[in-house]
């Protein structure tokens, strides 16, 4: 995968600002890259937000074009991005342990540094484009007592890194693990998402509802949905947004 990073000073989102473009006819390349330096109004899964010191963190959004894979399956895009992602992290700060915690953020122990936004495009049966937001907490040493967990690679390896190598890396590992998936490699990326995720095969607490409740993760399907296995034996999947891992 080749990309073409085009950086820009502010913006409200990435996202936003590539999706701008793309209705105003600007561009429809893949592997467009935008790479904000302050992005103000950041955007998670739902109504959650993304909060991002000017300058201190990596936040980019990409233009992929998955037309290959049917939109039943587009959860194996999120598995991609995720792999790659925290690929990432593991080069960067290779001392500390990085897991992908369902569907697609990465932790290292309880603390949250990266998270993830796919937007799709889909014409009938078929992918027309997808916008990919990341954004990796790099240097960024201080939050927002609001936010439950967050952490940066700056606090967790104790030192600062250069924004434009880290993303190098990045672009290096997502476009590995997007060529996979070009190539048709579903099982591989299965096998290396489900090694790297929180809680598989843990007993964990989980809130559904107003209830909480104790499962196992044993998988993720084909829909992006969470398997988890009761302590009775009982199977049941779980959308996103349907439940919630507690902490231990």
């Amino acid at each position: 995968m080749r990309f073409s990073v085009h950086y820009i000073d502010k913006t409200d989102s990435t996202n936003r600002a590539l999706w701008r473009l793309i209705d105003a006819g600007s561009t429809t390349g893949e592997g467009l890259v935008l790479h904000a330096g302050n992005q103000t109004a950041g955007r998670g899964l739902g109504n959650n937000r993304w909060t991002s010191e000017p300058n201190k963190n990596l936040t980019v959004s990409v233009l992929l074009k998955p037309v290959f894979l049917p939109p039943a399956r587009q959860f194996f895009l999120n598995k991609s991005m995720a792999i790659g992602i925290r690929n990432t992290l593991s080069e960067l700060c290779p001392d500390k342990m990085f897991t992908i915690k369902w569907p697609n953020d990465i932790y290292a122990g309880n603390k949250k540094i990266a998270g993830t936004l796919i937007e799709n495009r889909i014409m009938g049966q078929a992918y027309e484009l997808s916008i990919v937001g990341i954004g990796i907490n790099v240097n960024q040493t201080s939050f927002p007592a609001d936010l439950p967990n967050p952490s940066s690679l700056a606090l967790l390896c104790g030192k600062k890194y250069i924004l434009g190598e880290c993303l190098d890396r990045l672009l290096l590992h997502t476009g590995r693990q997007y060529d996979r998936l070009v190539k048709g490699h579903h099982a591989d990326l299965d096998d290396e998402y489900i090694r790297h995720l929180m809680g598989y095969r843990k007993r964990m607490r989980f809130k559904k509802g107003e209830n909480i409740i104790e499962a196992s993760i044993t998988g993720v399907d084909e829909y992006g949905k969470l398997i988890l296995e009761r302590e009775n034996g009982d199977i049941e999947l779980f959308g996103m947004k349907e439940i919630k891992m507690l902490p231990d």
